[in-house]
Order: C-alpha cells, then sequence, then structure tokens
C-alpha cells in the first residue's frame, strides 16, 4: 500500500476503495472493510463519515480490522521498535476527554489528519472571502505531544452531549493547521517506526 503525499483524507479514501475494488482478490477482512467503508461513504447525511472511511481503510496490508472501533476501544496498530502498539485516529475536530484519560500519555499515539474549508462570507461591498482548502495529511504523534499543542495553541472547545462536556479539537483552528502542516512524521500503517523518530521534535 503506497501513499501518495498531498493526497487528502477524501482523496486517500477514494483512492483505497478503488484499489480494493481493483484487486484480483480480497480476504475476508477487506471485503468487509471495503464494504462498509462503500456504505459509509455513500452517506453523505452522516457527518462523521469521512474519520469513519478513514479508520476502515487508513490500516496495513496484514489488517484483520473488520469494523469501526466502538468508543473506547483501540483504533488501530502501528508498529515501533519492532513491537506493536495502539494508536487512536482523529480527524477534524474529534473528541479528545478520552486522551486525557491515559496513565502515561507520553508512551500513548495518535494519529491527526485535517481537512477543512473555510467558511465563505460575504463584506459589504460584495467581496467574498473564505473558501479556503486547509488539509493536514495524517501525521502520527506522541500523545503528549499532541494535548500539548492542542492546549498551547488554544485549539479546542467543549463539546456537550446529554449533559456531559468534553473537550475536542478545533478543528477550524488556522495555528493547528499551520502548525501540524509542516510536522515532519507523516502516517503510513506499513511503516515500522523507531523511538529515536519521536525524539528531539521542535512543534513550535
Amino acid at each position: 500500500m503506497k501513499y501518495t503525499n498531498g493526497m487528502t483524507v477524501t482523496e486517500l479514501i477514494e483512492w483505497k476503495i478503488n484499489e480494493l475494488e481493483n484487486k484480483a482478490k480480497l480476504t475476508n477482512a477487506e471485503a468487509e472493510r471495503l464494504a462498509k467503508a462503500k456504505y459509509t461513504y455513500a452517506n453523505t447525511k452522516d457527518d462523521g463519515r469521512i474519520g469513519k472511511c478513514f479508520e476502515l481503510l487508513f490500516v496495513s496490508d496484514k489488517s484483520t480490522k473488520k469494523a469501526v472501533s466502538k468508543q473506547g476501544k483501540i483504533d488501530n496498530y502501528f508498529y515501533l521498535d519492532g513491537k506493536r502498539y495502539p494508536v487512536e485516529y482523529k480527524i477534524n475536530g474529534g473528541r479528545i476527554g478520552s486522551l486525557y484519560k491515559h496513565v502515561k500519555p507520553e508512551t500513548q499515539y495518535i494519529v491527526y489528519a485535517m481537512e477543512y474549508t473555510t467558511r465563505v462570507t460575504t463584506k459589504k461591498d460584495g467581496s467574498k472571502s473564505g473558501g479556503e482548502l486547509r488539509v493536514v495529511n495524517p501525521v502520527i504523534l506522541k500523545v503528549s505531544d499532541f494535548l500539548n499543542v492542542i492546549e498551547t495553541l488554544n485549539a479546542w472547545k467543549v463539546l456537550t452531549k446529554e449533559g456531559v462536556k468534553e473537550k475536542a479539537v478545533q478543528g477550524d483552528s488556522k495555528k493547528l493547521w499551520k502548525t501540524l502542516n509542516i510536522y515532519p512524521i507523516a502516517f503510513n500503517p506499513n511503516n515500522h517506526y523507531t523511538s529515536e523518530d519521536f525524539e528531539d521534535l521542535e512543534l513550535f
């Protein structure tokens, strides 16, 4: 599975669906992921469809994953220093309350991507502004570094669901976009990373 740098998450999803559709023989897991991803992607009424498809399709070639993980469960795995580690996936403005509950966030990892188009506004003179596509290709960070970025840039908001408040990424944050857009560690689910990859990173 070779990912092309510069693809948006939507482009990655469409490309991966096409790749699986044209594969001579699918594993059972691939067939289930493809069917669920196509159904989910076609449901434009589902605000979370991009994130779900991303989680389903952005996996290693040998993955046995068959469905979107339930809340609180592991999204995926990646290889670090020859061992398999769990990793959380977040797209745009995902909830991050659970990340603060990790006992040792410096040993946990997250994959984050952004694909957001700014709102178009019309000025008094009739001219328009906005409509800018902001993209962060999938990157992998330590949870501790990610939370540090979110807190330092104040790139978070509070969402309330059924009376329960929880922190979430401010997916339209320009500062977050600029910071992570130049983050050096791109995520490829087939890559084998080392601890040295994540050392001495300058995030600001």
